[in-house]
């Protein structure tokens, strides 16, 4: 090879290095530019903004910082869309507010994109429904959003339609919300009861108490491609529920580290029915990979199935129990 040549391959290769070392620093998630709304900044009230707005208004929230002492309360087809182009997210915080983002007003069909929330504060004095980053809602998406340190759940009571994708839920949910201090059990990642819940492509990470948790006939609850890991209890909790779930292509490791909790599983499956767990990959979960287990409480274990499922030591519970079926596992 030429010295002329030799020089123009090697400026090639390191040309080629140079763009496959920048693409691997891109953001993960950046919001589209432009935003076509209502315009809002760190040093405007973003609750104020929300609550002198009509219904269907898109925010096109300018990164930095937003605090608020009341929650942003949601309307119909409303859109709180962050803009940023790092790493980071606005931040919707509050240190008073007993949710930050509240659409437990009858909203249907919101947005929620690109935001940090955190810091939804509350305790025995009004539980269980307060501490939530987000209370509420029917068919609301949640799409590349950060929800963190909220004493009770990331996301709580919201109705039917709820959709999480992209998004990481860590850190959410405190002592003062479960069993241990005589009170009711709520704390989770998010939690789900008589509505539905689909999450997809997303991290649920570090929650005191539960990752997921479908409570009371919470109806449809997909959980697909998505990592949970680090929950205190359960890292997903399906309970008298009568399904449809469908538990797939997840990782689902080191759940249940919580020492004072009851039990302690990867994916724990309580008197419910029409489950199908497959393809996820388990391990080093305390306790049980997947625990299945029945009480009084309606409906009867009926048409369970955990199959084909990477279970890396872990064990199974319940496998033996009428109306479920484990193979392949």
């Amino acid at each position: 090879m030429s010295t002329h040549v030799s020089v123009l391959f090697w400026a090639a290769a390191l040309s080629i290095a140079v763009v496959a070392n920048s693409v691997s620093y891109v953001p993960e998630a950046k919001a589209a530019y432009p935003c076509s709304g209502k315009h809002v900044y760190p040093s405007q009230n973003l609750a104020t903004v929300a609550a002198n707005s009509r219904e269907g208004t898109t925010f096109c929230i300018h990164d930095g910082t937003y605090n608020v002492s009341s929650a942003v309360v949601v309307q119909d087809d409303d859109r709180f869309i962050g803009l940023y182009n790092d790493s980071s997210r606005p931040s919707v915080v509050t240190t008073k507010a007993h949710y930050v983002f509240d659409a437990n007003q009858g909203s249907d069909r919101a947005v929620i994109r690109g935001l940090k929330i955190s810091g939804g504060v509350g305790g025995n004095y009004c539980e269980p429904a307060c501490g939530k980053g987000i209370r509420g809602g029917r068919y609301l998406t949640v799409d590349h959003v950060r929800l963190t340190r909220n004493a009770n759940n990331g996301i709580g009571g919201a109705g039917i339609g709820l959709v999480v994708k992209n998004s990481l839920i860590d850190h959410n949910g405190s002592r003062r919300f479960t069993s241990l201090d005589g009170g009711p059990s709520q704390a989770a990642g998010i939690k789900s009861a008589e509505g539905s819940l689909t999450v997809l492509n997303s991290r649920i990470e570090d929650n005191y108490w539960v990752g997921l948790w479908c409570d009371i006939d919470c109806n449809k609850f997909t959980v697909k491609n998505s990592t949970i890991t680090g929950n205190g209890k359960a890292g997903i909790h399906d309970e008298i529920s009568s399904g449809p779930a469908v538990i797939s292509g997840n990782t689902i490791r080191r759940n249940g580290t919580l020492a004072a909790a009851d039990r302690h599983a990867g994916l724990l499956i309580m008197s419910s029915a029409n489950v199908d767990a497959y393809n996820n990959t388990f391990g080093a979960n305390v306790g049980y990979g997947v625990q299945i287990s029945e009480d009084d409480r309606p409906p009867e274990l009926g048409k369970i199935k955990v199959h084909d499922n990477t279970m890396s030591r872990n064990r199974l519970a319940g496998c033996g129990l009428s109306g479920v079926s484990c193979y392949r596992n």
